[in-house]
């Protein structure tokens, strides 16, 4: 999987710890509420890019700026927790789920002024059917940037366990190798390995950055009957295949 821009280590696969923190805590009270303010800002920074990706490729881009209309939706969905704690009983994996929601946040904006007011709320279960039938490239586009930032963040986990086990002179062969696109005949005389060794150091790091995209995919949701197809997926997202 290539190597993709990356940040400083967050942990960012406790979605469902959280969820359980804001059912089980009293609604008001401050465990609910840091939960939920925590999982909130967490969804705006990796769904921001595509869900904007998503508006500018499809119909919702004549309703108006799509950071707007991202931000819209992001306060009509993430206002209350109640649409987060729908969202873990929809059957859906967590990016379809978003992503349907933003298509029916967007038919609200079509309708009637009137009515649009006195929606309170997305509900999931009808977001789940809301996609619009003519938006492919909308949805292609959000599923790149989707997996674009999902391999960030597997880039970060994988960067941080890396640092702790230091480990980070592999992480850099790693990075060389499949980043930069260096045969470890190159490498290996400016890390001070032998082939056999940056080979290693690559397949252990790669071990890392696989089971780290996996444990994100199972925070959003992918079971384990799909978790295979999905990093498929994924791997064909990113490479632009």
């Amino acid at each position: 999987m290539p190597s993709i821009d990356h940040f400083p280590s967050t942990q960012a696969t406790w979605i469902g710890t959280q969820l359980t923190i804001i059912d089980g805590a009293a609604p008001d009270g401050p465990a609910a509420r840091t939960a939920h303010r925590s999982v909130a800002t967490y969804l705006m920074e990796r769904y921001r890019e595509p869900l904007r990706a998503y508006v500018v490729g499809s119909a919702l881009r004549e309703l108006g700026e799509p950071d707007e209309l991202v931000a819209g939706f992001f306060a009509h969905m993430l206002a209350t927790p109640d649409s987060l704690l729908r969202w873990r009983t929809s059957g859906l994996q967590l990016r379809r789920w978003l992503m349907h929601g933003m298509a029916f946040h967007g038919r609200t904006l079509r309708t009637d002024s009137r009515r649009n007011r006195e929606r309170t709320s997305l509900d999931a279960a009808t977001a789940a059917g809301a996609e619009p039938m003519d938006d492919r490239d909308g949805v292609h586009a959000f599923d790149r940037a989707w997996a674009l930032e999902l391999v960030n963040e597997a880039h970060r986990v994988a960067h941080a366990e890396c640092d702790e086990r230091g480990l980070l002179d592999e992480y850099e062969v790693f990075r060389l190798h499949v980043s930069e696109g260096l045969p470890y005949a190159v490498i290996g005389p400016r890390t001070g390995r032998t082939v056999q060794q940056c080979a290693n150091a690559t397949r252990r790091v790669g071990a890392m950055l696989r089971e780290a995209v996996a444990e994100l995919l199972r925070a959003e949701g992918v079971p384990a009957g799909e978790m295979e197809a999905t990093v498929v997926e994924v791997q064909r997202l990113v490479s632009g295949v």
